[in-house]
């Protein structure tokens, strides 16, 4: 008998034996008088024992399996899961094991465990006022990049992804392999931003980091805010801020990290969600990666979706039937030809594939790995001719250059202010 209900007998025996009233022992057992005097009639016929919880020494009928137990201890501290948090681990918990538990219960079985989670908490000090969220879906879409280990694998790679500022919903997301600190990478900009334009429509405005591959580096005199710039000097644009330009969206650079703080808060969401989901569905290469992401992004949206002010109004226009998704995302150089209607591009000479090629004319010239090699002139798009090959294998020559090419351009070039301007 513990000593709560050593306690609890005798004060029914001092009711039985006059010590007290009924109604005092009921304020000190906290319970009723009728509860008393039950008591009171029990103990009198089956003596001190029927003070004792009638459950007391049984097994609950809804404790979790030993078994289970130690499944969900092993599982926690394998690879996939041992970084995620205990709210994050419930979910392939039900997903691949199909074991349901209750957060409070799977919290105590990792507890007794000795395992904490990973998850820190803020100090009451170093929490900040949610910013009030834009009315009508599409009117503010925040855009980030993020390097980690997405793919478990100890190389890192770069996450890009669009999130819409009144819903919080998950616009697009790309994962690409990044070669700089600042993790400048158009190629994932470019087809995350298509993602976007193709299942939402073109948003009023995009709201990014002021350095990497939306703004150019302000340092420059020429690239001052308009107040402080010279008469006549416009700013630079990189190849992101130009498409923007093009499409009608405004592109509002954040005056720091805490400014575009849902997205950022999004990062630190994603990286306790998606190594654990990669790691258990066996994906280890960016393409798989890719082609897994529409899925969560789907789930995660179904989830955590909040309902925007204005629910029967968006901000999205339609992407102009004009616009070619191909031509439009791609890296776009300003060029001058000569009198054969050849031009150069970083030490390399090209010729506009035309019956009259264009001479001493104004060109675009554009390429992805989605169009290859184009020029734009008079409202035509052209092919383009390599004289420099024409006496040299083209097997061997041409496919490095074009690589090479798109390599600088979209994945180290945004950080070149050269490349950075699109001529």
């Amino acid at each position: 008998m513990s000593a709560k209900e050593l306690a609890r007998l005798a004060v029914i025996k001092g009711a039985i034996e006059g010590a007290c009233t009924v109604k005092q022992a009921a304020r000190k057992l906290g319970v009723s008088t009728r509860r008393v005097k039950h008591l009171k009639k029990t103990v009198r016929e089956q003596g001190g024992g029927a003070v004792i919880h009638g459950n007391s020494g049984r097994h609950p009928l809804n404790a979790t399996d030993e078994a289970v137990r130690k499944k969900i201890i092993a599982l926690k501290k394998s690879g996939p899961c041992n970084k995620a948090n205990f709210t994050r681990f419930r979910e392939p918990l039900e997903e691949h094991e199909r074991i349901t538990v209750s957060y409070t219960c799977l919290s105590g079985i990792l507890k007794d465990a000795g395992i904490q989670s990973p998850k820190t908490r803020r100090s009451g000090s170093e929490r900040r006022t949610a910013r009030e969220r834009w009315a009508k879906c599409g009117e503010l879409v925040q855009t980030d990049a993020s390097p980690s280990g997405w793919l478990g694998s100890g190389v890192h790679c770069a996450l890009h992804g669009f999130q819409d500022d009144a819903a919080g919903d998950i616009l697009a997301l790309y994962l690409c392999e990044h070669e700089c600190l600042r993790h400048i990478c158009l190629q994932g900009y470019f087809e995350a931003f298509r993602a976007v334009l193709q299942g939402y429509g073109v948003p009023e405005a995009l709201y990014a980091g002021r350095t990497g591959a939306c703004f150019v580096n302000t340092k420059k005199p020429e690239n001052w805010p308009v107040e402080e710039q010279p008469a006549g000097k416009t700013l630079d644009k990189t190849q992101f801020g130009h498409i923007a330009e093009t499409l009608g969206c405004e592109l509002i650079p954040a005056g720091s990290p805490r400014a575009k703080g849902r997205i950022e808060r999004l990062w630190e969401t994603l990286r306790s969600r998606l190594p654990v989901r990669f790691a258990l569905n066996g994906i280890t290469t960016l393409v798989k990666a890719n082609a897994a992401l529409p899925r969560f992004i789907r789930e995660f949206n179904r989830r955590f979706r909040r309902e925007p002010a204005c629910r029967d109004e968006t901000a999205f226009a339609p992407l102009p039937a004009a616009f070619s998704l191909d031509t439009l995302l791609a890296a776009k150089y300003t060029r001058k030809t000569d009198n054969c209607g050849c031009f150069s591009f970083p030490n390399h000479t090209f010729q506009v594939d035309s019956p009259r090629p264009p001479v001493k004319k104004t060109i675009v010239f554009l390429f992805s790995e989605k169009i290859g090699f184009k020029v734009y002139y008079d409202k035509k798009y052209y092919g383009v001719k390599f004289p420099e090959f024409l006496n040299k294998d083209k097997k061997s020559h041409m496919p490095q250059v074009t690589k090479r090419l798109i390599h600088d351009s979209f994945f180290a070039g945004a950080k070149n202010p050269e490349l950075a301007r699109g001529g």
